[in-house]
């Protein structure tokens, strides 16, 4: 899977945290999206990538890592994958999938990035993270 992020959503919180890059700009629009079918919305979503960490609600659970990707097949459990972060392209391998995802941001915005994949990629997979 290969395209070019419009957007890129990061958060962090209590309960986790996520990078999502999205082809296409998000626009709030829900009393339009109240309106049309689950099949138009994820059409109108375009095509994604999101990576999401949940951390653990006591000390008998533990973080639980999982990609979702706009084709469900693809989406699930997130462990052993690879990735590199360059400083306007995101590639990752996993479970014999390719995803290179291309974007332009600032330098805010590409430290707050690189920090939330480093969290991410903590015990999932192995993140290289290149300087230039």
């Amino acid at each position: 899977m290969k395209f070019d992020c419009k957007i890129i959503s990061i958060e962090g919180g209590e309960l986790g945290c996520s990078v999502t890059f999205y082809e296409k700009l998000q626009a709030d629009k829900f009393e339009f999206e109240k309106k049309i079918s689950v099949d138009k919305i994820m059409h109108s979503i375009g095509t994604y990538l999101s990576l999401n960490r949940t951390y653990p609600e006591d000390e008998f659970e533990k973080d639980y890592y999982y990609i979702e990707v706009s084709d469900f097949d693809k989406s699930g459990d997130l462990k052993n994958f690879t990735a590199d972060l360059y400083r306007n392209k995101f590639l990752m391998e996993f479970n014999n999938n390719l995803f290179e995802i291309n974007f332009d941001t600032d330098n805010s915005t590409f430290n707050d990035l690189k920090n939330m994949l480093l969290k991410i990629a903590n015990e999932s997979g192995r993140l290289t993270i290149h300087a230039n």
